[in-house]
């Protein structure tokens, strides 16, 4: 005599034989499985903040500034730019064809960023390091602006002469 779990899986096996059943549409099963995958979230496009900076402070060469980093070789002028709670720490070196810059931004958000400075013939485009450091260098004497990007601010600076 057949135990009742016996007869049980003997009719489970029949009805699985006698099955006349088509599959479901390929496409249908695709709708099916799509339902419980996650949907990624699109990033959203946020408004970058602009900041305006002031210069605060163009030292010349040989007049010392107690407390402020020293050059390496020769003498550089230094220029600090505020804009709010960030600063723009530069130093501009005379090189054989031009200007050298070599400058750190002051604050968070600005590691990896972008440093753009622009005159009327053209810019210079470099990226920042992960310290907010960049150097430009080849940089002929002129008037300049120039617009550092982060990730979410980005700092103008109007005009200075190099």
């Amino acid at each position: 005599m057949k135990s009742s779990e016996e007869k049980r899986l003997e009719h489970i096996i029949k009805r699985m034989q006698a099955d006349t059943s088509i599959d479901a549409p390929a496409d249908a099963l695709r709708y099916a499985r799509n339902l419980f995958r996650s949907v990624a979230v699109a990033p959203q496009t946020s408004l970058l903040k602009r900041i305006i900076a002031v210069l605060s402070m163009d030292l010349a060469p040989n007049q010392a500034a107690f407390g402020e980093r020293s050059g390496a070789e020769g003498q550089p002028r230094q220029v600090l730019f505020d804009a709010d709670e960030y600063a723009i720490d530069m130093r501009i070196k005379p090189a054989a064809d031009g200007f050298s810059l070599r400058g750190q931004v002051l604050g968070y958000g600005f590691e990896n960023g972008v440093v753009e400075l622009t005159d009327t013939d053209g810019s210079f485009v470099e990226r920042l390091d992960e310290f907010s450091e960049f150097t430009l260098k080849n940089i002929k004497p002129g008037e300049y602006s120039m617009i550092v990007r982060g990730t979410e601010t980005e700092i103008f600076v109007e005009k200075f002469t190099l």
